[in-house]
């Protein structure tokens, strides 16, 4: 389908990296790192996601205790490190929050061992709803939960594992929505006053929120399409 689009449109062999028509980052600028220089069909449009795409899930709702909610989440591929899991659930035992830890489908509830602390812990969670009321997110700095919890203004941890995840992490420190931690020295005494800092300080929340705002002023999927039509409408004649 693509490429009977791509030769309707005169397109082309497909170029990722350098097309002349448009460039979509789905990042807010304010996310990313000062740049020199960008060619001026770069776009940044904020995220895509939308509630309305995803699969229902079932979830134990009347399990969720009021608490502050710390949602911990390893994303769907990078989700099989059982000793991730043991380390957040380490570090967060005795605090005043709950630790919701969702496997992303990675392994079975039951398959874990006895983790510390007691967390409710799913095969997998609605994200988007969850996000809606949590208070921290704990995330391997993939780009979906890290810019979904961005849009509801929630701060982070990261523990980067792979691929894009440590770039995405340096992001999340260096614009003060939350805090890093490389996979190698990842244990419960490291992780645990991070955890405090960035549920107790007032400036994580702050720059959550103020990322939350421009992401709401970015335009996403709309401002995507409208991107789209612009660069393609010359080309298809309409």
């Amino acid at each position: 389908m693509r490429l009977k689009y791509r030769q309707k449109w005169q397109l082309g062999a497909e170029t990722y990296t350098d097309s002349p028509l448009a460039i979509l980052c789905h990042q807010p600028a304010a996310f990313d790192f000062p740049r020199q220089t960008l060619p001026p069909h770069f776009y940044y449009t904020g995220p895509y996601h939308t509630s309305e795409s995803r699969m229902s899930v079932d979830f134990p709702w009347d399990k969720l205790t009021g608490q502050p909610l710390i949602y911990a989440s390893m994303g769907t591929l990078q989700n099989c490190l059982t000793y991730v899991f043991e380390a957040i659930a380490g570090a967060c035992k005795g605090l005043d929050a709950q630790l919701l830890i969702s496997l992303g489908g990675g392994s079975e509830p039951d398959s874990l061992p006895n983790l510390p602390g007691n967390p409710l812990v799913v095969k997998y969670a609605p994200q988007l709803e969850l996000l809606q009321k949590a208070a921290l997110t704990i995330t391997h700095a993939g780009m979906n939960t890290t810019l979904e919890s961005l849009t509801y203004g929630v701060p982070m941890i990261a523990i980067p594992v792979t691929n894009d995840q440590p770039g995405i992490a340096a992001r999340i420190a260096w614009t003060g929505v939350g805090e890093m931690i490389d996979l190698g020295k990842l244990n419960s005494d490291n992780l645990r006053p991070m955890i405090q800092r960035v549920l107790g300080e007032k400036r994580y929340h702050e720059k959550s929120q103020k990322l939350q705002q421009a992401i709401e002023k970015s335009g996403g999927i709309d401002q995507a399409i409208a991107i789209i039509e612009q660069a393609i409408n010359p080309i298809s004649g309409s």
